[in-house]
């Protein structure tokens, strides 16, 4: 068969809803060069609306000729053309392997492989987020490794496809009746019509989770609390940084997800202390100048171009085109780093005001003026980026995710604290071992010093500790507490503000209700559970506290409650935070 009186069809690759993809080539071409062509047609034949889909056709498939022309790690357009009112794209035949034969060829991927898949699709991703493009369909299929360099090459854009799917709406407006992208694969806002760029950074990291676990998104379990993917137990030897990167990337709600690919990147390459001294703390926006040089997985074999024969590929140009599950009759009205096992070297940042802190921040305190104006002169080091072999440090919060980590830290500078910072528990075999990332106010050459600091600082924050970190796993963590060297102080009922958990009695909480919690809020939340049942409290800093509140009718002491009159939910949410407040140490009073 000869389309366009011009390409030679050698093969058809697929065919599905919109149409068929072929392998052919280009008869008018010296090198009679190999090249892929999509045959896209109009899910309604509709001489009224035809001439919509002609001008949304030809509009993205110059976007698609603009991306092809500025990356070489999206396939070049060719040509497009009409013939018997079907819509025909020429593009550049990737010779390579899609990651999903890859993975079936030679079996699940390091996580070397998949950093490097990353690490260079996310500056793709970022240049095409700039041209305010969302991709909608990154998933294993569209995503190729060349054979002659090894770069994954992103194929199969989903707004022309999109385009096929225009119908009138009833107010004779043009829309699509379709929704672009693939189960498992796609985010919710995805799937319900409204993609932003976050999408195809949860697509991304799926796609990750798939590359270490092999198994389809179908395949794994969702947190009912959160509707994350439960993947970890399916993986060994996976960097907590890569987890935490995956883990941020496909957050249910966009808002939790990275802003930009830009970021996601940074977090994967370890860039996630604040901006260094003296340099503004900015967020860059997306550039529109073309992607960076990205990084060569590994020696490419050797394979002859323009071979015919080399049909490795016969899948991978089908695979979003006509392979992605495509959702029919909505009409829509609506350098690479091992692990961040080192710790991170932070700025200094002008002292400024408590009020200055945000909220968001999720800081679990804010040092008073007179504590600032005690601190003790912390140690410093002399090189920054030598992970030191042993250091005192004042401990603030622990954090499994590196990004609430370092915005943690942040709010410790701002409000006063210039030396705080972050390291990996594990880095100091002589720790809890714990997989968290310890954020400490100051580091200390001696106990003392680290003490001085502690009695006042301990005042905001009585989880606050001392301990000696080691990379000796033989030697003592000295750790002293807060409260083993004050009597905690409950905040004085007058200045306490009144809040309502009554909502703890109607659905079960998640972590993102407790991380902006400090201990003494975190023990509220737990207790109002049994005040609301009328329970008294033997720890009077709770009882002054439930004592104050106007909802508050005590009727029974803490023997004789009757553990029935929680309800199920009631019981769950006691449970949760109770073992959230052990995981990060924050406890108000003792237990």
């Amino acid at each position: 068969m000869l389309l366009n009186n011009r390409y030679q069809v050698l093969k058809t690759l697929g065919s599905g809803g919109f149409g068929e993809t072929f392998l052919a080539e280009d008869t008018q071409m010296p090198s009679h060069r190999c090249c892929v062509i999509k045959q896209l047609k109009p899910i309604q034949n509709n001489p009224q609306i035809y001439q919509l889909v002609q001008e949304r056709f030809q509009r993205e498939a110059a976007i698609l000729e603009d991306l092809g022309g500025s990356s070489d790690q999206i396939p070049t357009l060719y040509a497009y053309f009409q013939l018997d009112s079907q819509f025909y794209l020429v593009q550049e035949w990737i010779e390579g392997d899609t990651l999903t034969s890859k993975l079936k060829e030679q079996g699940l991927f390091s996580e070397g492989a998949v950093r490097d898949i990353l690490v260079n699709l996310l500056p793709v991703l970022e240049y095409v987020h700039s041209r305010q493009i969302v991709h909608r369909d990154i998933k294993p299929d569209n995503i190729i490794l060349r054979h002659r360099d090894r770069k994954p090459v992103l194929i199969d854009f989903g707004a022309v496809r999109e385009s096929m799917g225009t119908v009138l709406n009833s107010h004779g407006s043009p829309t699509s009746s379709i929704v672009i992208g693939t189960p498992g694969y796609m985010p919710s806002e995805q799937a319900a019509g409204r993609p932003v760029y976050s999408s195809d950074l949860y697509s991304l990291g799926v796609t990750a989770i798939y590359l270490l676990t092999g198994r389809q998104p179908q395949e794994l379990k969702t947190d009912p609390r959160t509707g994350e993917i439960i993947w970890h137990n399916h993986v060994m030897d996976v960097s907590p940084t890569l987890k935490s990167v995956i883990d941020q990337a496909i957050q249910y709600h966009p808002r939790d997800r990275f802003a930009s690919a830009k970021e996601m990147l940074d977090a994967l390459q370890g860039v996630v202390s604040p901006i260094p001294p003296t340099v503004p703390l900015l967020t860059q926006p997306p550039t529109s100048s073309p992607p960076p040089p990205t990084i060569n997985l590994d020696t490419p074999p050797n394979h002859k171009s323009n071979s015919r024969n080399s049909i490795l590929m016969a899948s991978a140009i089908t695979g979003g085109f006509i392979g992605a599950s495509v959702i029919i009759g909505l009409t829509l009205t609506k350098s690479s780093q091992p692990s961040l096992d080192k710790p991170l070297v932070t700025s200094q940042i002008p002292q400024t005001s408590k009020s200055q802190v945000a909220e968001e921040n999720k800081a679990s305190l804010s040092p008073s003026s007179s504590s600032i104006n005690k601190i003790p002169q912390p140690q410093k080091e002399s090189n920054p980026t030598t992970v030191p072999s042993s250091f005192y440090f004042l401990a603030d919060s622990a954090y499994s995710n590196s990004q609430t980590a370092a915005k943690q830290v942040q709010a410790l500078q701002t409000a006063g604290y210039p030396q705080a910072g972050m390291f990996w528990i594990p880095e100091y075999p002589n720790l809890s071992g714990q997989e968290l990332f310890e954020v400490y106010v100051a580091k200390f050459s001696d106990r003392n010093s680290c003490i001085n600091l502690l009695k006042t600082y301990g005042q905001d924050n009585s989880q606050a500790y001392c301990a000696f970190a080691s990379q000796d796993a033989n030697t003592s963590a000295d750790s002293l507490y807060f409260k083993d060297i004050s009597t905690p102080s409950t905040p004085s009922v007058a200045t306490t503000t009144v809040k309502d958990y009554a909502w703890l009695s109607e659905r079960l909480v998640t972590d993102s209700d407790l991380d902006a919690k400090d201990g003494f809020e975190l023990d509220i939340m737990r207790n109002s559970i049994f005040a609301r049942h009328g329970r008294r409290f033997d720890t009077p800093g709770l009882q002054k506290y439930f004592d104050s509140q106007p909802w508050y009718r005590p009727r029974y002491s803490p023997k004789e409650f009757p553990a029935n009159l929680l309800s199920e939910i009631e019981r769950q949410n006691v449970e949760y935070i109770a073992k959230y407040q052990d995981r990060y140490r924050r406890r108000h009073f003792k237990k």
